[in-house]
């Protein structure tokens, strides 16, 4: 079937099976997406700490409390840009400007050897979304977290990462600052004492730059809501109408995995520009708070409808037909007009504080049906309020678990990928497939090492400050990543 994103499940029984191909997919990648599932988050109002000093220390503590279950890594490959005149029509010429990408996305299923805790909130929202603990206990993929240990030198999720830092891929995240600091602390080495130290250390880390998502859609674009699925299929329409236009869009496609592979999960990705109002639409008032936030405190209860793909386009101007063109947004039942006006003042007029993020396709695949995913998302929701269940990762520490989408972290980072590759595009700077895929090339040099701080209007920034230094552990550690690893054959880029 086409339309659908296929996701390699990885675990215990085939890490060493697939290993190769995950390090050859960073290695051949323009960036890399990835994303996270955690056990918890603690409490949610200490990792919303006015003082950054005292919120970068409880969000360590938790580092090292709670556990990640789950990573999602979606490696981009830009093969082709293209600016050509094809066909005719109406004896004009149309123009095609396209940023070509192949896809390969993991989903990681791992198990810290250290104890870990998990609350009680999370674990039962991820059991009544189809995560399997039994499965996770059986299967994971084991890490210890902290420094390198002498003696375990067997091929693990610690060399995964340290493939990308090797070389040097641009990492792209959405609301991100929980997962650095968890994907550090459990893969890479103990988070440093002092935020300014962490902030030196990932500079360095990722020389070619940290994007955040959820940073850029906040405060670069105008939008009435920012969480990730609104977000990715928001992009798929736009990606859309700029492909029929003539203007630069991005076009994905996959490897040809067989369809009968085995742990392979199939992810539906365009629904957004497949959704007829005439026949999918369910006849319920749109739930305003889920429209604008991506979660509802009322969950199923709830009268009004939650239906994400109905959501994104009544907040579009036009959307996609699949009969060859677009069309004037056709009237939903609910008070659109109260969604749109509440949003417009609420952007506004509030600084770029409570909104989420997280949606946006636009890919040609072929593979078998979907199932249903197993493992329920950390970046659903934006959270304003402490009543959510967030049990995913992430800096989404204001993205409750009560939200859009159930997917897996793998589908979540390819999401976030298509997101960022959608923003390259719109930027149209980038003219060879060639190209190094820096901030100056890309035209996001304001965009960069810009990470999203809830109830914050700055940014967390990633760079290394007048008095502040990289930490001990991450000089040792990136110069035997670098000197050790380098020889392995692939060039540094």
């Amino acid at each position: 079937m086409k339309n659908c994103v296929p996701i390699i499940e990885v675990n215990e029984e085939n890490f060493y099976d697939v290993l190769f191909a995950m390090k050859s997919a960073i290695a051949d990648s323009s960036f890399v997406a990835i994303d996270c599932e955690l056990t918890g988050l603690g409490d949610r109002r200490k990792l919303n700490y006015p003082e950054i000093d005292l919120r970068y220390k409880y969000t360590a503590e938790i580092a090292k409390s709670f556990a990640i279950i789950s990573v999602g890594l979606s490696c981009f490959t830009c093969t082709s840009v293209s600016d050509v005149e094809v066909g005719e029509e109406n004896g004009e010429a149309e123009r095609l400007r396209s940023q070509d990408y192949i896809v390969q996305t993991f989903n990681i299923l791992t198990l810290c050897s250290d104890d870990f805790s998990v609350e009680v909130k999370a674990h039962k929202f991820l059991l009544s979304h189809g995560f399997d603990f039994n499965e996770l206990y059986a299967k994971g993929h084991q890490y210890y977290r902290g420094c390198d240990q002498e003696g375990c030198d067997t091929p693990s999720i610690r060399e995964l990462f340290s493939t990308i830092l090797e070389h040097r891929k641009p990492l792209i995240i959405h609301n991100g600052l929980v997962d650095l600091m968890f994907l550090y602390q459990s893969f890479y080495s103990d988070l440093p004492k002092k935020p300014e130290s962490f902030a030196a250390d990932l500079e360095d880390m990722f020389p070619h730059g940290v994007y955040d998502t959820k940073y850029i859609c906040e405060f670069h674009e105008s939008l009435p809501a920012t969480y990730l699925e609104y977000l990715y299929k928001k992009m798929q329409l736009k990606n859309a109408l700029r492909r029929r236009t003539g203007d630069w869009h991005v076009r994905v496609q996959f490897p040809p995995y067989p369809q009968n592979l085995k742990n392979i999960d199939w992810q539906p990705y365009q629904d957004v520009l497949l959704y007829n109002s005439g026949t999918d639409d369910d006849g319920l008032d749109i739930c305003e708070n889920f429209a604008l936030h991506g979660w509802c405190p009322n969950l199923n209860k709830c009268a009004n409808s939650h239906d994400i793909n109905k959501i994104v386009q009544c907040l579009q101007p036009t959307i996609y037909d699949e009969g060859d063109g677009y069309r004037t947004t056709t009237t939903f039942v609910g008070s659109l007009t109260q969604i749109i006006s509440h949003a417009t003042s609420k952007h506004e007029n509030t600084p770029q504080l409570v909104r989420k993020t997280r949606n946006e396709n636009g890919t040609e695949a072929a593979g078998p049906p979907a199932k249903k995913n197993k493992v329920l998302r950390k970046n659903t929701v934006e959270t304003k309020t402490t009543n959510g269940v967030h049990i995913e990762p992430k800096e989404k520490q204001s993205e409750d678990i009560q939200g859009a989408g159930g997917h897996t972290a793998g589908f979540d980072a390819f999401m976030t990928g298509f997101l960022f590759a959608t923003h390259v595009a719109n930027h149209g700077t980038m003219t060879s497939k060639d190209d190094l895929f820096s901030a100056n090339n890309l035209g996001l040099a304001e965009h960069v090492n810009k990470i999203y701080l809830m109830g914050k209007n700055f940014p967390f920034l990633i760079r290394t400050g007048t008095y502040a230094s990289m930490s001990h552990n991450h000089i040792t550690k990136i110069s035997k990543i670098r000197n050790e690893l380098q020889p392995e054959g692939n060039s540094l880029t």
